[in-house]
């Protein structure tokens, strides 16, 4: 039997801000919902282009802000609630251990806390960094977490055997 990894890090704005970016990108790729919001902007520039025809202005203006905040707004407002739910959090600035092994995720500190594989819905390997999906929320572990690049290894080779790597 081999020995768990250990995987050790602290939980700081720098790495709040690397699983938001990855979570942002990972849900808008993954998600069917983006299809609609597709729609949904097609929609709002044939208004647009409506609106400018017509000279309606209200029709304008309406639109133009529709889409200024799906292209920008609902992301802003996201990262602000991340923010926000970081500031909050009972693990923000603190040491996070955990060790993983064929039967799973033990998360020693700052709570103890025990997950199966089963209950991981997916392991997306971002480069360098990991991120384990866990519905409904994403838990970021950074390249540093790791106390070698074999210890990384492992636990992706694990993840993959477990049919949990993306």
């Amino acid at each position: 039997m081999s020995k768990p990894i250990a995987v050790s890090y602290i939980w700081n704005r720098e790495n709040i801000e690397k699983l938001f970016e990855a979570s942002y990108k990972y849900q808008f790729e993954n998600s069917r919902k983006r299809y609609i919001g597709w729609f949904f902007i097609a929609l709002m520039q044939y208004g647009i282009v409506v609106a400018l025809k017509k000279e309606a202005f209200a029709i304008l203006l309406f639109t133009t802000i529709v889409l200024f905040y799906w292209y920008y707004g609902k992301k802003w407002i996201a990262y602000r609630r991340a923010k926000k739910s970081f500031e909050a959090s009972e693990f923000k600035d603190k040491e996070i251990k955990l060790t993983v092994d064929k039967n799973g995720f033990e998360l020693i500190t700052p709570i103890f806390e025990h997950w199966s594989w089963n209950e991981i819905d997916e392991v997306v390997s971002l480069g360098d960094d990991i991120m384990l999906y866990k519905c409904p929320n994403f838990h970021y572990i950074p390249a540093s977490g790791f106390s070698s690049m074999e210890e990384k290894n492992r636990f992706k080779r694990l993840a993959k055997v477990k049919g949990k790597l993306k």
